[in-house]
């Protein structure tokens, strides 16, 4: 890093740019996912530390690979010129599109499983009328039974 010219300081900020575009559009994918995902304290815990980390991996091995693990001023800077131009220009699209994306799988995965569970779902709807059919015809007999039984107590 010692004979390092200013062209390649350039170099090296403009490609921190790139990354911090990458970093916002994981994190606009992270809010898509936690906006269809159901909120409990423990799994939006771990959501979370796997969104940090995922950060935190992609910055370490930048560092390591550009500047030799030397955290530069301009390193930084560039880190966070590109998260807030995708966060105020890009964010406001893709969030759209990802939130759309998202419905149309989900949507297709819910339909692959209706179809793939729709004959288990008739076989056992009919089962479950032809057993509560049986229950209450036991339900029945027990309660004629029961009748009998105090008549036959009550003539002793």
């Amino acid at each position: 890093m010692l004979g390092v010219k200013i062209i390649d300081e350039f170099y090296i900020f403009l490609i921190a740019i790139n990354y911090g575009l990458i970093i916002g559009g994981i994190y606009d994918f992270y809010r898509v996912f936690r906006h269809f995902s159901k909120q409990r304290k423990l799994l939006a815990a771990l959501e979370d530390l796997f969104f940090w980390i995922i950060t935190a991996l992609i910055i370490f091995i930048f560092l390591v690979n550009k500047t030799d693990g030397i955290i530069r001023g301009f390193v930084v800077l560039g880190f966070l010129i590109g998260y807030a131009f995708y966060m105020k220009v890009i964010s406001k699209y893709s969030y759209a599109l990802l939130k759309k994306i998202f419905e149309l799988i989900l949507g297709l995965i819910s339909e692959i499983i209706s179809l793939i569970t729709y004959p288990f779902r008739k076989l056992f709807g009919t089962i479950g009328k032809r057993i509560n059919k049986v229950g209450m015809i036991i339900k029945m007999m027990l309660k004629d039974a029961r009748k009998y039984i105090k008549i036959r107590r009550k003539k002793k």
